[in-house]
Order: structure tokens, then sequence, then C-alpha cells
């Protein structure tokens, strides 16, 4: 998927050898609208999603897309950076307690959409599907943990920091991830905190693991992006050295971290610039040592959180009446306008 001018593609979650982590506190202070959709998969709300999107992006809106962790192909989201309004798919994104003081939240369900006596009928099915999908993202921490963190140790550089110096990423979602506490360092992150006061930071993934393998975002993303690719032992620490010397810029600096560990920045963006500094080549997963290919019991794994998932949103696709949800679409893009449209005016 290429980028279109104005629009990106992101993960502002990930499920790495710690667990699930959020990224979302970190965005969420410079928003001012949160559209909250509620309701089981498959009831419309990541096409809602992407097609209100890429209605505001043909009206001249600047879009971030925000995909799905757990389905890297579904969006869990959106946001307007600029406009400080977002919308999110609450089924999507790791339980959260807004953050952001003054932030006007709008919530619409999709159970209301549903046949209900269709959906009494599924209950049982329901609650043990999702009970299969809770144990089985259980197991994935745990086996992504057990494979894929022996590379995690071979490419870290820094020595370890106290264990009660909690990440300034995680912030608040801290003691939010699903299963795991914070029991390490971001010391390349942390150190951009303490070090770019005159610059605000947003840190995101661009990777995404499937039962195929990763999908990897960041060709797409960095496509209008002028690049510098470092290579070599030392490469995390030069790209620490940058985010010293880019202390005074006093602009917006975004950084990309390991999907697996995120430690390890593997990508600084200059989105004012137009410029990238990244570990290697951005499309070549052997650089950011993600090349291993993953283990048949992974990849069943993954298979079977894919194959629940779809029975799950079967179930409720069967009950939802789209006709509604089509006209919901235009209401919310209409209440949106409208919110756009006023702050616009008051600026």
């Amino acid at each position: 998927m290429r980028n279109k001018t104005g629009v990106r593609h992101y993960f502002a979650e990930g499920l790495t050898t710690r667990g699930y982590i959020s990224l979302l506190p970190n965005m969420m202070p410079s928003w001012k609208r949160a559209y909250i959709l509620l309701g089981g998969p498959g009831t419309g709300k990541s096409t809602l999603i992407k097609i209100v999107g890429l209605e505001l992006l043909d009206r001249g809106y600047d879009i971030d897309f925000l995909r799905s962790v757990r389905d890297p192909d579904s969006m869990a989201g959106f946001i307007m950076p600029r406009m400080g309004l977002g919308m999110l798919d609450a089924m999507e994104v790791s339980p959260l307690r807004w953050q952001a003081p003054g932030v006007v939240e709008k919530f619409t369900d999709f159970s209301l959409f549903c046949d209900e006596v269709k959906l009494e009928k599924q209950r049982s099915s329901i609650i043990e599907i999702e009970k299969r999908l809770q144990e089985l993202q259980m197991t994935l921490e745990e086996e992504l943990a057990s494979e894929l963190g022996s590379l995690i140790g071979s490419r870290t550089t820094k020595p370890p920091l106290d264990k009660g110096n909690i990440s300034w990423i995680l912030g608040n979602s801290a003691q939010l991830k699903v299963k795991k506490e914070n029991t390490g360092p971001w010391p390349l992150a942390e150190n951009a905190l303490k070090l770019l006061q005159k610059s605000v930071v947003n840190p995101f993934f661009l990777h995404g693991l499937t039962a195929e393998g990763w999908l990897n975002l960041s060709p797409h993303f960095l496509t209008d992006f002028d690049q510098i690719r470092l290579e070599g032992d030392e490469t995390l620490d030069a790209l620490d050295w940058v985010l010293r010397e880019a202390q005074q810029l006093g602009q917006l600096i975004e950084i990309v971290l390991h999907p697996l560990n995120p430690d390890e920045v593997i990508g600084i963006v200059f989105p004012e610039r137009r410029l990238a500094i990244w570990q290697g080549n951005p499309e070549n997963l052997h650089d950011q040592g993600l090349e291993r290919p993953l283990s048949k019991t992974l990849i069943e794994t993954l298979a079977s959180w894919q194959m629940n998932r779809a029975q799950l949103k079967a179930i409720y696709m069967e009950a939802v009446n789209f006709d509604q949800v089509d006209g919901c679409r235009e209401t919310i893009l209409n209440q949106i306008l409208c919110d756009l449209n006023t702050k616009v005016n008051l600026e």
C-alpha cells in the first residue's frame, strides 16, 4: 500500500517480547476530541474508520491511520495530528483511561445495529471464542519472549537502568500492559525525552506480526522522505548521538521502535524536513534483526488466533444491519466536519 500525500500508516501499539505495549497515552495529550467506537469485531468499525478517514483525506486533511496490532490488515483508528482529533476502535486497542484533560469523548455503540436475538443465540459461542483469544494472546507473549527474546540480547549496546525508572514512553500506560510489568530500560527513548526539551517526540511501531511473517510498513511510510541509512555495530550509538544533537531543532521528531524490543530505536523521522535516519535499509528485515523465520509453534498460534477471530467476526456480521451502519457513518462524518469547522472558526 503506497502512501498517498497526507496519509500515513503505523502501529500505536506493539506485541513485543515484553508483552502488549500501548503508546497511545503518549499521543493523546494533544487531542481535543476523540470518537470512540464500541462493539464486537465484524460490526463494521474498521471499515467505517477507513472510509471516514479517506473522505477527510480527500477534503484536504492529513490523516494517520493506526493499524491493529492484533490484526495488522485492519484499522484500529485514525488521528488528525494537526487538528487534535482521533477515532479509535475500543476493541482493537488496549484498555485505556483517557489521560488528556479536557478531551471531548463521543461514543458510538455498534451493538445498537445488531440483532439482539441472533447474538443471544450465539452468546455461549461468543464467550468461548473470546476466552480462547485471551488465552492465545497470553501464549503469543510467552512464545515471543521465548523464541525471539534471544534476538534482543545480541543487539543491545546500552547498560540497564534501575528497575524503578519507569519509561517516559510507557508513562501512565505502564500498568495497562496486558500481562507483563515493565522490567527494563528504554535508554534511547528516555534520553530523547531528557535531551529534546525544545522538540515534540512521538514514538510508534512500523512492523506487525502475522502468521505469514512481518508486515513491514517502513518502505511505504518513508516513500517521500530523504533517507540516511546507518550501518555497522555502532548504529545504535549513532542514533543516540543524532537524538542528542537534535535537541535544538524545536520541531516534531518521531522515533520508530523495534517491534520486539521497545528499548531500541530503529529510525528517527523529521517530518518537517522530510528526512529519515534509519538503522540499515528499511526494506530489509535483516538490518532490523527480523529475518529469522518464525517457528512452527509460533506460526500455528498466530494462525489459530486469526481463525478464532474470523469465527467471532462471522457471528457478529450475521447479526449486523449494515444499512444502519452506513447511516451512522454519514452522521459521524458530518459531526467531525462540524467539529473541524468550529475549530477553524475559533482559531
